[in-house]
């Protein structure tokens, strides 16, 4: 068994969030001395991993709580949890498709100023605007 302190150290997480989240009821399982002190299990090790995953991915903490009910349902959930998964799996790359486009631009900028720094011309650190208009079919 692992104290707070310990898990913070393990999983590079503060002891308040450990405490945060046990409060919000993502540790249902986590067990307490007679005065109150927490200790985690190596499964409860398992979900601050995926809890700490989820909240990297931007999921609500009331997602995630209703994940982790969902997996205390047992195998008859395995549906609906993977189903779950696979929404959460779909907003992360539509994020990383943004990141792409977004750091697209940063190195476009990037190589406009290093340009005008060699006095070169920055004339073509714009995307094609006329494709996006084409794409766009207005």
């Amino acid at each position: 068994m692992f104290s707070v302190k310990q898990v913070s150290k393990i999983m590079n997480i503060s002891p308040y969030t450990l405490r945060f989240y046990d409060n919000e009821g993502l540790f249902p399982d986590l067990t307490k001395s007679s005065n109150g002190r927490r200790y985690f299990s190596l499964d409860d090790l398992q979900w601050v991993y995926i809890i700490q995953c989820f909240r990297e991915t931007g999921m609500p903490l009331a997602e995630i709580r209703e994940y982790v009910k969902s997996a205390k349902e047992g195998d008859s959930t395995i549906q609906a949890r993977s189903q779950f998964i696979e929404r959460q799996k779909a907003r992360v790359m539509e994020t990383l498709e943004t990141v792409k486009r977004q750091l697209e631009v940063l190195d476009m900028k990037t190589e406009y100023y290093k340009a005008l720094m060699r006095g070169e011309s920055g004339e073509n650190w714009l995307p094609d605007i006329q494709a996006m208009i084409d794409k766009a079919d207005i």
